[in-house]
């Protein structure tokens, strides 16, 4: 899954950011653009155009329901194709295995070279610090949490990096392109930028030592490598071409985007396998999942909207902030449990719940905020 061009790409001017006109027509013509409204214009009420409103209300959710059951689409297939007999136990290892060491760093790096110029790779260290430190926050509540309802220690850090990230790219850009338009694609990413970072340094780490075998036997050299991953090492290497301003030859970054877009599609496939291993007829909730959605989907914008009182920030990279913040958890939370071997059907139950609870919950939230 590659990150769509033009609808990402910060190479304007970072003091065009939030300006409408902050795209070329060719870019702003490749947008998903879904009808929007707001009570506010420039600084203008329109409270005499409720009809306009509902309707664009009533498409800003249809729009939310199709990219949500688009990703449960492919799981299903997952789960069919899992069904019939095609995945071997082998295959099963193997597919977290590719997207974590084969499609993952390919997908970040062409993410970060595509979406970010030198000068605005330097802006959004600075402005990805709130998002950062709201994601922080989140994660000691969520750890805070974890010892007091006295979660199972083998899907501990599976538990509190799931409560505070997000799918900030795949659903976060085009429900907040749907509901705001184009002038919330830096907000988007600056959120994505700091999720991205938070998760493949701090989160990968917490999931890795949910194995037994590695927590508490792990050398200061371990450590390094479980925090620099394959993906991590991919996010990084966008990172450095992007600010010493170096672009690679064109075949080299085809390349990376046919690798990168195996990424989704493998990983929700392998999110069926595991929900066809579960057997679902048998399913039953347990209190650490349970706590673990509610976290995801309302103690993680609740926590930010409070954070939000003490800050004075845009109005509209508050609301994309908050939708960001209430997504479903991140898919590649499936692969890291499956990869360490920890406790994978907690980590596909909590991807694959949190999507579909999000069929609910997104399109509310973004009826209310389009109203």
């Amino acid at each position: 899954m590659s990150v769509p061009r033009g609808a990402c790409s910060l190479r304007a001017s970072p003091a065009l950011w939030g300006r409408r006109d902050a795209r070329t027509p060719e870019d702003a013509r490749s947008l998903p653009m879904v009808p929007h409204c707001r009570r506010r214009s420039a600084g203008l009420s329109f409270p005499d155009r409720p009809s306009s409103c509902r309707t664009g209300a009533a498409m800003v959710f249809l729009h939310a329901l199709q990219g949500i059951f688009g990703l449960l689409l492919i799981v299903s297939l997952g789960y069919m194709l899992a069904r019939k007999g095609w995945f071997s136990p082998e295959t099963q290892i193997l597919l977290p295995r590719l997207v974590t060491s084969v499609a993952l760093p390919p997908y970040l790096f062409y993410t970060i070279i595509h979406s970010f110029g030198r000068d605005d790779l330097v802006h959004l260290l600075y402005g990805s610090l709130f998002p950062l430190l709201s994601i922080l926050l989140t994660f000691a509540v969520a750890l805070l949490v974890a010892r007091i309802a006295r979660v199972e220690r083998r899907h501990l850090g599976l538990f509190c990096t799931s409560f505070a990230t997000s799918n900030t790219v795949f659903i976060g850009l085009p429900v907040n392109l749907a509901l705001f338009g184009e002038s919330a694609a830096p907000y988007v990413l600056l959120y994505f930028f700091a999720n991205t970072t938070f998760f493949w340094t701090i989160g990968n780490y917490a999931v890795s030592h949910d194995n037994e075998e590695l927590r508490g036997h792990d050398s200061v050299l371990d450590n390094v490598r479980h925090v620099f991953s394959p993906p991590m090492l991919g996010f990084l290497a966008g990172a450095a071409l992007t600010l010493l301003d170096f672009r690679l030859p064109g075949f080299l970054q085809d390349v990376a985007r046919y690798l990168g877009n195996l990424t989704t599609p493998l990983a929700l496939i392998f999110i069926g396998v595991c929900l066809w291993k579960m057997d679902l007829r048998h399913l039953r909730l347990s209190r650490d999942l349970v706590l673990a959605l509610l976290g995801k989907m309302v103690a993680c914008p609740l926590i930010l909207a409070g954070m939000l009182h003490f800050v004075e920030l845009p109005e509209l990279m508050e609301k994309v902030f908050i939708i960001q913040s209430g997504l479903p958890c991140m898919m590649q939370i499936s692969i890291l449990s499956a990869y360490y071997k920890t406790d994978a059907e907690f980590g596909a139950l909590m991807v694959s719940l949190s999507t579909l609870i999000s069929a609910v919950t997104i399109p509310v939230a973004m009826t209310l905020l389009s109203l």
